[in-house]
């Protein structure tokens, strides 16, 4: 199999080598806005080390349908991730609490996979998270 990626034909192995298509841009870890503050690194630092856990309790609730204790969380989430200078993961949490409120369960879901995908660019960023 042979295609042409910007005049140049590629071979099967190339072709392999890329997925079929052009690699896609990396997403950008995320990284606290306090990042430079040595007085919030412990803050940073364990905010960001319970994170995987508490996106694994947020994804049992809406798997549950419970979705007054998944805003709860949420929202406990959105301050905490404020306090740790992650906003834009904050603004995921919102999302996901506005909705689970309006008792909204499609967009909890997506607004779940959003928050999902934002943790793992934060943990990414993260020196001290796997």
């Amino acid at each position: 199999m042979r295609r042409t990626v910007r005049g140049r034909v590629q071979s099967v192995g190339e072709i392999a080598d890329t997925g079929g298509m052009d690699a896609p841009e990396r997403p950008r870890p995320i990284l606290s806005t306090f990042a430079d503050d040595p007085a919030q690194q412990d803050l940073i630092d364990a905010f960001v080390v319970a994170l995987a856990e508490r996106v694994d309790e947020l994804q049992d609730l809406e798997a549950r349908g419970e979705l007054d204790r998944l805003a709860r969380c949420a929202e406990a989430l959105l301050g905490d991730a404020r306090k740790a200078g992650y906003d834009a993961l904050s603004r995921s949490a919102a999302g996901v609490r506005s909705a689970a409120l309006e008792s909204q369960t499609q967009e909890a879901r997506k607004a779940l996979i959003e928050l999902t995908e934002v943790s793992q660019l934060v943990r990414l960023g993260h020196r001290g998270a796997a």
